[in-house]
């Protein structure tokens, strides 16, 4: 079995912070995140989002623990480079936060997320459990920042969020990518209705994109 290096204990953040210092910096210049709050307190957005997102995919993760199969499942999947070898300690909705906190994403960044899940799992015939949720959501995380999003740092940057080697983080984003078919399309219509399921989910409020 492959070397799991998943290490939610070693995600302090400390090694990002200067970074993240640089890219807010430049964000609020652009007039991405212009604010009179303290500059020195974290600002968290999209949080009732990211309970939302995180609600279903904690549903969906105990609907399919009930499988009689469960086991099986687990077992089968154990050699993907997207399953841990043990549950980590952090929850979903903290993992999220946690992105959330460093990468600053934006509201449909977080939404596209869902979705490269769900195009994933279908296109490789991948059950969702809590083995490989951290390591699939940050993958689809990635894929969708990069897809979504004008600026964002280097693997290295995002490796340390994640809790990975860059090494790995590489192999996850690759091989993301290679069981999408190297499309991570999403139109206006599967977006729309990702967006009204997850506002219907937690009564989110109807903003925009």
């Amino acid at each position: 079995m492959r070397n799991d290096s998943f290490d939610s204990e070693a995600m302090s953040g400390e090694s990002v912070d200067d970074e993240v210092e640089t890219k807010n910096q430049t964000d609020k210049e652009k007039g991405k995140n212009g604010s009179d709050e303290d500059d020195n307190e974290p600002q968290i957005q999209n949080l009732d989002l990211i309970r939302s997102i995180s609600s279903a995919l904690t549903t969906i993760l105990e609907e399919n623990k009930k499988l009689d199969n469960y086991k099986e499942i687990v077992k089968r999947q154990s050699k993907m480079i997207y399953s841990a070898n043990s549950i980590p300690n952090i929850s979903i909705n903290d993992y999220l936060i946690r992105i959330q906190t460093y990468s600053n994403i934006e509201k449909s960044t977080l939404i596209l997320t869902l979705i490269q899940i769900d195009h994933i799992c279908r296109k490789a015939d991948i059950i969702l459990t809590y083995y490989n949720i951290h390591r699939l959501l940050f993958g689809a995380v990635l894929i969708s920042i990069k897809y979504n999003e004008d600026s964002y740092y280097d693997n290295k940057f995002y490796s340390e969020i994640a809790g990975v080697k860059l090494k790995e983080l590489k192999m996850m984003e690759y091989t993301f990518l290679e069981l999408n078919d190297f499309n991570v399309f999403v139109n206006d219509e599967e977006y729309e209705q990702y967006r009204q399921n997850l506002e219907e989910f937690n009564n989110l409020p109807d903003d925009d994109k």
